[in-house]
């Protein structure tokens, strides 16, 4: 019998209320920093890393750094023997700061690469390194224990690879400055297992000890759990990550976010390895801020143990759980137009929030192409439209130099095309369609959500059919504003150009459900979209058709034959129902996501 292995325990640094946090553009208040932090705490984590003491113009995101170290749950958490909490500082003044907060560790940050340096600190390697030991110098006599930070390790976005020889004169120069340990950080998030396992292995041969050394990596190649796992092959112990898979460096363009907590969590448990972490209140925190903030999950463990646990609830109580979140990944990306697919599931999310998600003519035409090449696609039953920033869609740009207003003929017939082919791309899709309305919508941003088969939004979604106050009127987008609103209330707003609130809209019955807010819409969708997998992608298309032949042709021979047609496929052997009645008289509920994405994979 072969001895039995007994694997080292590791140390999770988690960056995510610094290095996580700073690169979003949109403010978070600090009661949600502080909650974040608690959380985290409470999860077994031992080193947080809290805020960042640097100019508000550099990173505006950490401008409450003072609030933040101010709070009296942070000063008692400075206070606890067994809690670290780095903090970043860039210069003596920082550091002076950090020490009337009580601080008792800060962190100190060089780049390995000139072009970075200059970027982001705005002076040379060897200055900067001037000013970290400075800072070192100072906050050792004061007996604040000093982390060091690296970048760039392997790459740089303005200067290519980083030479292995530049790594080393930071690491020494910290190390020697009297930092007891040092971050490694693949800031653009380049690295493979290879290149990790060379670095080490160099800095170890040219006399670095392992035991000083930290693993920092982001995750925009995908490399990033797999370059954690291949350090720590090569001796390193202590790893940087960031729940959820927040992050990003805002001077490294291109750059994603670092390596999720979750996931460095999961592998080392997995391979029975201790972190000290309770990765269910950690899944659970990743969920929290995720929802907070509006943005995707990145962690993968973390959003596949998600779903299993509320998979698992729902089989319990025998319904879906209120607030439960889809992952969704990213697929393609155009000049003002964001993809993402869960499942049988996609989401086409406007991407200019300065206009206010005004459509030109290059956004028209890719959305509509892109909602007619998702409904052809077998593999997915719903297309959601949603919107990035403080407005859904504003209408068409109207912009100086873009806008058809007021040109010549050709120029007028050419977007009254587009505009006409998208709206009916939309009503026409065989798929589901819902409007996830996340701001105020004017003109045609009207017609898009309307155009939509459901619609879901914000407390402040407020609609204006404003037209008229232009001279002009909603042509292209009255077919659908009409037959959702019904003519009466369709007149006044129209006539009017009044806000319509969603009040008014949750009363006539045409939108669904409305939110306090996005981060709560979201949640919303997610939870929606679950619940209509118990409807089939085949009957949800003929149920459409039949609403269409009601609208089009009520009481005529069209909509006579139309339901004979509907009723004699909805019969058929190879229909949805074949299948659907079979499992009703066995007792068993269909998930019809689960059915689509199985019988129409692709046969390789």
């Amino acid at each position: 019998m072969s001895p039995q292995i007994t694997f080292p325990d590791v140390r999770i640094v988690e960056v995510g209320p610094r290095d996580g946090l700073q690169n979003i553009r949109d403010p978070i208040a600090t009661k949600t920093k502080l909650e974040l932090i608690q959380r985290l705490k409470e999860t077994g984590l031992r080193t947080i890393e809290l805020t960042s003491v640097v100019s508000p113009k550099a990173v505006p995101q950490l401008a409450d750094c003072r609030d933040v170290l101010g709070d009296p749950s942070i000063k008692q958490s400075l206070t606890e023997p067994h809690i670290r909490h780095p903090v970043l500082i860039p210069n003596i003044k920082g550091l002076k700061i950090a020490f009337e907060h009580g601080v008792r560790e800060v962190a100190v940050f060089v780049s390995a690469t000139e072009g970075f340096s200059k970027a982001n600190i705005n002076c040379t390697v060897d200055q900067g390194i001037a000013r970290a030991k400075e800072v070192t110098s100072l906050a050792l006599q004061s007996n604040i224990v000093v982390r060091g930070y690296v970048s760039c390790i392997f790459e740089d976005p303005y200067d290519g690879p980083t030479s292995p020889a530049s790594v080393l004169h930071c690491v020494k120069s910290l190390l020697d400055a009297g930092c007891y340990e040092i971050s490694l950080g693949d800031t653009l998030g380049t690295g493979s297992p290879s290149s990790v396992r060379s670095l080490i292995s160099y800095l170890r041969e040219h006399g670095i000890p392992l035991e000083n050394l930290a693993g920092h990596f982001h995750d925009t190649y995908g490399q990033a759990v797999a370059n954690v796992w291949e350090a720590y092959a090569c001796g390193i112990r202590v790893f940087d990550s960031s729940v959820a898979g927040l992050g990003g460096c805002p001077f490294a363009p291109g750059a994603k976010g670092n390596v999720a907590t979750e996931d460095v969590v999961y592998m080392f448990h997995s391979a029975g390895i201790n972190t000290g972490v309770d990765i269910s209140k950690l899944v659970n925190t990743g969920v929290w801020i995720s929802k907070q903030l509006s943005r995707t999950n990145s962690s993968r463990a973390g959003t596949a143990i998600h779903i299993k646990k509320t998979k698992s609830l729902s089989l319990d109580k025998n319904e879906t759980p209120k607030d439960v979140s889809l992952q969704w990944s990213l697929v393609s990306e155009t000049k003002g137009l964001l993809l993402y697919r869960s499942g049988v599931n996609m989401k086409i999310v406007l991407n200019r929030p300065k206009n206010g998600n005004a459509l030109t003519a290059d956004m028209i035409h890719d959305l509509t192409t892109t909602i007619n090449d998702i409904s052809n696609d077998p593999q997915v039953s719903r297309i959601v439209i949603s919107g990035n920033g403080k407005f859904f869609c504003t209408g068409m740009d109207l912009g100086k130099g873009s806008t058809p207003v007021g040109q010549n003929d050709s120029t007028s017939i050419a977007q009254f095309n587009r505009l006409t082919t998208l709206f009916e791309a939309i009503d026409t899709s065989p798929k589901v369609t819902i409007a996830c309305i996340n701001g105020p919508a004017f003109g045609g941003g009207v017609g898009l959500a309307f155009a939509c088969d459901i619609r879901l939004c914000t407390k402040d979604a407020i609609m204006t059919l404003s037209e008229v106050k232009m001279g002009l009127c909603p042509a292209t987008i009255s077919k659908y504003v009409i037959r959702e609103w019904g003519l009466p209330f369709a007149r006044e707003a129209m006539l009017s150009a009044r806000p319509v609130t969603p009040k008014e809209l949750k009363a006539l019955g045409i939108v669904s459900q409305v939110s306090d807010s996005t981060s709560k819409l979201h949640a919303r969708l997610d939870s929606f979209l679950i619940t209509l997998k118990v409807a089939s992608p085949g009957a949800s298309r003929m149920s459409k058709e039949l609403i269409r032949l009601a609208w089009t042709s009520a009481g005529g021979d069209q909509q006579a034959s139309g339901i004979r047609n509907i009723f004699s496929e909805m019969m058929g052997p190879d229909a949805d129902g074949a299948h659907g009645v079979k499992e009703f008289q066995s007792r068993r509920k269909v998930d019809w996501d689960l059915y689509t994405q199985r019988i129409l994979k692709p046969k390789l």
